[in-house]
């Protein structure tokens, strides 16, 4: 019996043609010749990165709105933000 190349439990997932169109198209863009299971759990890490950056960036970004706001810097009239929601919703 050959070893296991890690002692980490394993996921299952299905290679359905999304995934295999998805896999395809990151082939095609870097020129990757990685091995699907490799390819998939590398696109989930660095996506998982990703994801978490981003997140962190729409947070700072909506603090910084909102402290633009509150210091004046931001000038937004609501009155007229909400006669433009009124005149949609009569439409």
């Amino acid at each position: 019996m050959s070893a296991m190349p890690s002692n980490h439990p394993r996921i299952a997932v299905t290679a359905d043609p999304e995934l295999g169109d998805a896999l395809a198209r990151v082939r095609m863009a870097t020129g990757t010749k990685e091995a699907d299971a490799t390819l998939v759990r590398r696109l989930a890490v660095e996506g998982a990165r990703v994801e978490l950056e981003a997140g962190r960036d729409r947070r700072a970004a909506a603090q910084a709105l909102f402290t633009s706001m509150d210091s004046g810097g931001f000038d937004l009239d609501l009155d007229a933000i909400d006669r433009l929601n009124e005149l949609r919703d009569a439409e």
